[in-house]
């Protein structure tokens, strides 16, 4: 068994562990619905569902609900972008105002040296959204309202000063992609990305054809209220910054051909250079198009969205081939905290794989019948079973990697806590015994006993 297999191996063990956290995350913080899919070397290991695509009705989310991916649109404008670079149609180095002779004013002097490698890496130093205030009214604005900012001055930093996000400098690139192609910015990205990958669940904007086919999108849940819809609304020309609505496994399929190794769409070298840190600042780094993440194992390069209803989260660990992506639908979703949940269970597992890799000797215990979550005045257990260890969380925890605990078998139903952290009753016994109804109780280290907990939302 090779490095490769062993720890892909070792990561599918985990799932359970993540599916369950996931289940009571979304239970305990009233979200409405969340989509998770996660994508590991060859293949999609797991895909689910929890919560409701309709609270009102108790729709139940499915695979074929689409969510607004809001700013994963950049994403998809960004590849634009760099097949057209590819295919020597411009340069990134190229002035903005070559393909939009309009993108001039008297009042603006640093639109002159605005490229579209300032567009992509958003160190253009423009502003954010402009002056229509769509994020409020939710009536975003057409062309004209674009060009006419345009013309009254729209930077307010010089080019390369500091990242400043822009939704307004992708709306231009969606404009540059129409000018050079010849094609509207829909016919392209359908044309170009999304069929040869294959994604047929992915919009570039919300209309009456696929209106249904959406989730609906939530307000944030005050306490002892129930949450408000929000309507769909189109982005208009806006599409190529925020527009686009899809699922967890088109996302994957998408996320895959950025994957070194193929030339879907495009060389491996262009890949490396839209995944390289162009823009560097103290809270956020950009490549071209992707967010680079940071955690002390790992990077990861992918994005983030949010519309009215939708917060998502997705992302790419180029070296071990690891692709996570989270979806939710409502304003306060915490798709961020469950994606960097899911990527730090994977990395504390990783570095633990020795501890939990059976021995060959090793007689493995199906836990089976004592996995799940356990309950006590002091909260909420969970126990689930990777390799031959009981690895135990805090279901309740937003980063449940921290406080992971890797008990070891002694024998029967009973463990041994693991040394660390020092406040968990290290090297003491606990054991799981059948209560009066043939259930499964859990008696702690201090003699305590802590019934199943079960949930329903």
């Amino acid at each position: 068994m090779t490095e490769k297999t062993s720890k892909k191996k070792l990561l599918k063990q985990a799932l359970h562990l993540i599916d369950n956290w996931l289940d009571y995350q979304t239970y305990f913080k009233e979200i409405p619905g969340v989509a998770v899919g996660i994508f590991i070397e060859d293949e999609i290991v797991f895909k689910k569902e929890y919560g409701y695509a309709n609270l009102e009705k108790k729709i139940k989310l499915t695979d074929q609900h689409l969510f607004r991916i809001a700013s994963h649109s950049k994403l998809f404008t960004a590849t634009a972008i760099m097949k057209l670079y590819h295919e020597e149609k411009l340069s990134i180095d190229d002035k903005i105002s070559k393909y939009l002779p309009w993108f001039t004013s008297e009042k603006d002097e640093n639109l002159k040296n605005i490229r579209i490698r300032h567009l992509l890496t958003h160190s253009s130093g423009m502003t954010r959204d402009g002056k229509t205030a769509h994020w409020r009214t939710y009536e975003f604005p057409g062309i004209e309202e674009i060009m006419a900012q345009v013309t009254e001055g729209v930077s307010y930093f010089e080019t390369s000063e500091l990242l400043k996000y822009s939704n307004f400098g992708y709306t231009l690139l969606g404009q540059i992609i129409e000018t050079i192609s010849g094609q509207t910015y829909h016919d392209y990205v359908q044309k170009e990305i999304l069929e040869p990958l294959g994604m047929e669940n992915t919009v570039t904007d919300v209309n009456e054809s696929n209106l249904a086919r959406h989730a609906t999108g939530y307000k944030v849940k005050f306490p002892r209220k129930e949450r408000e819809q929000l309507e769909h609304i189109p982005a208009r020309i806006m599409h190529s910054a925020t527009g686009l609505s899809s699922t967890t496994e088109d996302l994957i399929k998408f996320y895959q051909a950025h994957i070194f190794g193929n030339d879907i769409l495009f060389p491996d070298y262009i890949k490396r250079e839209m995944q390289r840190i162009q823009f560097k600042s103290k809270m956020a780094n950009w490549g071209l198009g992707f967010s680079i993440t940071s955690l002390p194992n790992i990077d990861i390069a992918g994005h983030g969205g949010g519309y009215p209803g939708f917060i998502t989260r997705s992302g790419v660990i180029q070296d071990q081939k690891i692709i996570v992506v989270v979806l939710t639908n409502a304003i306060n979703g915490p798709a961020l905290t469950l994606f960097l949940g899911i990527n730090k269970i994977f990395d504390k597992l990783a570095k633990e794989e020795e501890k939990l890799t059976p021995k060959l000797e090793e007689k493995i215990l199906d836990m089976k019948d004592i996995i799940g979550f356990y309950e006590n005045d002091w909260g909420i257990s969970l126990f689930s079973q990777i390799g031959s260890k009981l690895v135990v969380i805090g279901p309740s925890d937003d980063n449940p990697a921290e406080f992971i605990q890797i008990y070891k078998h002694k024998e029967g139903h009973k463990f041994i806590a693991p040394k660390e952290p020092p406040f968990a009753s290290p090297g003491q016994e606990i054991e799981f015994i059948e209560g009066p109804n043939k259930e499964k109780i859990f008696v702690d280290s201090h003699g305590g006993k802590n019934k199943r907990f079960e949930f329903s939302y």
